[in-house]
């Protein structure tokens, strides 16, 4: 190799790492501005589920208005690379279920190794900020399948965070779903709206958080993988051209080096002919 080539993979190497810094901030910036409110999210969930089982303990009349039939499996992914396992962990979590189960599949990278042909698509959120909407989308969706009969029931597969480049792909039933019907109060509250209706409510909030905390576990749990890759390949990036410099400054004395020996040379046949 000789030093122009060395220079030429100096810069294709610079150019690499620009690329790399600026998925590596992209992904830092989601992971920031996500990871805060997991936690809150979760604890949301479980104060969701308490007022359902409160409700059913003061009013023992309620009924959850669940019924059988076929499920509908929504399994988040991405629509991006670079992430390791993140998708195929997924994937793999649902190869054991049934084949004839209504599949919808968050993310492009995820349908390109799904085991099954999906119902649905949608992309996966490309930030913190259109997870919101996202959800909104595929609840409406979903809600229309279970309002024609199409569904009975939904479950949730993604990948649920446990910290940076760590996550767990986990399996979550939303409809139906259990909870502890605690013991019946002698003096139930007074409300201004029907029973029926508040339970009604609160089993809609209880989806809605557990579709937005399934958008959140699976992008953030994406973002710090990409992040921690990103990290990795910044400092192999980093070795390589700490190496390459070396090397082309080698190179460049052996030039130099060079040129003086020929100078030298040079004036040793000329003091020779001019003797």
């Amino acid at each position: 190799m000789n030093l122009q080539e060395i220079e030429l993979k100096i810069k294709k190497f610079e150019d690499i790492k620009k690329i790399v810094l600026s998925m590596k901030s992209v992904a830092s910036m989601n992971v920031q501005s996500s990871q805060h409110y997991i936690e809150n999210v979760r604890f949301y969930g479980e104060k969701v589920a308490e007022a359902i089982s409160d409700m059913l303990g003061y009013f023992p009349q309620l009924i959850l208005p669940f019924r059988k039939g076929k499920t509908c499996t929504v399994v988040f992914g991405s629509d991006q690379g670079l992430c390791g396992l993140f998708n195929n962990k997924v994937a793999e979590k649902v190869k054991g279920f049934a084949g004839d189960e209504l599949f919808i599949v968050i993310g492009k990278k995820l349908k390109e190794v799904f085991p099954f042909k999906p119902f649905k698509s949608f992309k996966s959120p490309i930030s913190f900020d259109s997870i919101y909407s996202s959800a909104s989308e595929l609840i409406s969706v979903i809600s229309e399948l279970f309002i024609s009969e199409e569904i009975a029931g939904v479950n949730l597969v993604y990948n649920e965070f446990r910290g940076i480049g760590s996550y767990e792909p986990v399996e979550r039933g939303v409809i139906p779903f259990e909870v502890e019907r605690k013991r019946i109060f002698e003096f139930p509250p007074i409300v201004d709206m029907k029973p029926e209706q508040i339970l009604s409510n609160l089993i809609i909030e209880y989806i809605y958080v557990h579709i937005y905390r399934a958008y959140l576990e699976s992008f953030l749990s994406e973002n710090s993988v990409r992040l921690m890759n990103m990290n990795n390949a910044s400092r192999s990036i980093d070795k390589k051209l700490e190496f390459l410099s070396i090397e082309r400054n080698y190179y460049r004395q052996e030039m130099i080096t060079g040129e003086i020996e020929d100078s030298i040379s040079s004036y040793k046949t000329l003091v020779k002919k001019g003797s």
